[in-house]
């Protein structure tokens, strides 16, 4: 009877753990969906991250047999058990896998996230809510891997050195939390990976990496190296440990076991400074068009020199690594985040940049967002992408009659891959030659993004012997519609083009309407029009004239807002569609 008893609950523990598990798997969907913005993001964050999950046991009604069947080989957990057992029978671990038919299949990649933390000013109460945010992370199917920056040590005294390590070594590994439950955090500190040769850290065993992340444990790499030159250990920079290991894993053609998804910089710094922000961080950094300008920026002595070398280190770190990545990979998934211990330990979703950048791949805030307006929130985190390349072509950069003509001529912009472009982004066929010979004469600027993923055309229009600065064009390919910052990197060059006035229109109808409106001064829309006009620019900065007194035009920084709106309506009700 009593052993009966004992199966009994055995059951019983066994039903209550996978109600736990499943409870676990439901609750986090849920959340997914939650703390995402769009439909869209969520989306793309499960198409991603969908083979780090097992949701098959989701539904209750299965029987027992099917709930305690032996996982397949296609699983996640599964292949790392078998990687495990292979690394510990000193087998080669990563040898292909084959189901019972001898079919090969496809290995489940890890999703790495390398952190760079520099500790000694971290409180405990932030090392706790950073440990939250590694198990928040853990959960979201992203596999941390750490290294704690000690370039704040001399350099005189190896052994002194060494046993500091030692001794913050173990402190960090009692911050994070010593495992006891099953839902608690596991570590295991790393040393000696890297050999130097001609002055460059190789990594000497991927698995020595990879098994504990199998495992579901973080390593923890300090920073110590063989030098095959000089026959002795030293310890490596944290810039240069951080491209070492980085450029190793990817260079060893691990495609089939890992992805870089993210590199993080924790430092109290934050993020890289911006003058236009007030000295609060650059929201994204789009290296590829901006690298050469914000680092131009940081040295025109708008901050201390010591602060000043610590950002542009950050900057440059990323910087290469991040093209040494997108060069070997071919693409643009890996992302740079800079920011500090505090924003890390924040346990929202929505809050912690982290966190909310591996659900939607964005950051918190959008770039584009006017800096000026007080409802935009000032940041200490700076998003980093390689990013795309960025050609901007108008009269002060060309040196013939600038006319779109001449530029399709010399080459400079494509006619057909650019109708396609607005073909495919608006889902209607272009009046070509009508649209570009009213534009022909007129344009005043033409952006043209990536490999024509997006492009923006801007014309002068004339009004009362004005010329204002119109948005003709603001064009994303579908493929890329929803790219995380491809919308944002567009539009700061249009506003960045034309700081002084600009204008657009838009369909009442057109569901993009709202994020237009975040970025303008003001809109306008008479009720028997089906468009809606937009309008921003410093020249609204000034005074506008609320009760049109008489000569107003005469008085300086006053904007007559009646006669302005009056043009606005003029430009905008009297362009022709240019669809089909």
């Amino acid at each position: 009877m009593s052993k009966l008893k004992t199966l009994n609950r055995q059951f019983i523990s066994n039903l209550e753990t996978h109600k736990s598990v499943t409870d676990a798997k439901r609750n986090l969907v849920l959340s997914i969906l939650k703390s995402t913005t769009t439909k869209r993001e969520a989306r793309n964050y499960l198409a991603k991250y969908q083979s780090q999950f097992d949701f098959s046991d989701l539904n209750f009604n299965k029987n027992i047999s099917v709930i305690n069947e032996q996982e397949s080989l296609a699983k996640k957990d599964t292949q790392r058990e078998l990687f495990v057992n292979r690394f510990l029978n000193q087998q080669n671990p990563f040898l292909n896998i084959y189901n019972t038919d001898d079919e090969k299949l496809v290995k489940i990649p890890l999703r790495l996230a390398i952190f760079k933390i520099k500790f000694p000013h971290i409180t405990t109460p932030q090392w706790r809510g950073i440990a939250e945010t590694f198990k928040r992370l853990l959960m979201l199917g992203i596999s941390p891997i750490i290294m704690l920056d000690y370039s704040h040590l001399p350099s005189d005294s190896f052994k002194k050195n060494e046993l500091y390590m030692i001794d913050q070594g173990n402190k960090m590994l009692n911050l994070l939390g010593r495992p006891e439950g099953e839902g608690d955090l596991k570590a295991t500190l790393l040393r000696s990976l890297f050999t130097i040769r001609d002055g460059n850290p190789t990594l000497d065993n991927l698995e020595s990496v990879l098994i504990p992340l199998y495992q579901g444990i973080i390593p923890i790499i300090q920073p110590v190296a063989y030098n095959a030159d000089t026959c002795q250990q030293e310890f490596l920079s944290p810039d240069k440990l951080l491209f070492g290991l980085s450029s190793s894993l990817i260079e060893k053609r691990t495609t089939d076991l890992l992805s870089i998804e993210k590199i993080v910089m924790i430092d109290p710094l934050g993020g890289i400074p911006s003058i236009e922000r007030r000295q609060t961080s650059h929201v994204f950094i789009n290296l590829s068009q901006e690298y050469s300008d914000i680092l131009s920026e940081l040295f025109i002595g708008h901050i201390d020199p010591k602060i000043r070398d610590t950002h542009v280190d950050n900057l440059n770190a990323m910087n290469n690594i991040l093209t040494f990545i997108h060069a070997k990979s071919g693409n643009d998934e890996t992302t740079g985040i800079i920011t500090t211990p505090e924003i890390m330990s924040i346990n929202d979703d929505q809050l912690n940049p982290i966190i909310y950048n591996v659900l939607t791949d964005r950051a918190i805030i959008s770039s584009s967002l006017p800096s000026a307006r007080t409802l935009t929130p000032q940041l200490s985190t700076t998003i980093i992408k390689k990013g795309v390349e960025v050609q901007i072509f108008d009269a002060d950069n060309y040196v013939k009659r600038f006319t779109l003509q001449n530029l399709f001529d010399d080459g400079l912009v494509d006619k057909d891959r650019l109708v396609e472009l607005l073909n495919d982004s608006f889902g209607k066929s272009l009046d070509v030659d009508p649209y570009f010979s009213r534009i022909n004469e007129s344009i005043a600027t033409v952006v043209i993004v990536g490999d024509y993923d997006g492009a923006a055309i801007i014309t002068w229009e004339e009004s009362e012997g004005e010329k204002i600065a119109y948005l003709d064009k603001f064009a994303i390919a579908k493929k890329n519609q929803g790219l995380p910052g491809l919308a944002d990197v567009i539009f700061k060059i249009i506003l960045q083009s034309h700081p002084i006035e600009l204008i657009w229109r838009s369909r009442k109808t057109n569901p993009v309407n709202k994020w237009y409106f975040e970025r303008c001064c003001g809109c306008m829309s008479a009720p028997e029009s089906q468009w809606k006009i937009f309008y921003t620019g410093e020249v609204f900065d000034k005074k506008i004239d609320r009760f049109k007194k008489r000569n107003s035009h005469l008085r300086q920084g006053v904007v007559n807002i009646d006669k302005k709106l009056k043009q606005y309506s003029q430009i905008c009700e009297g362009i022709t569609p240019s669809f089909k």
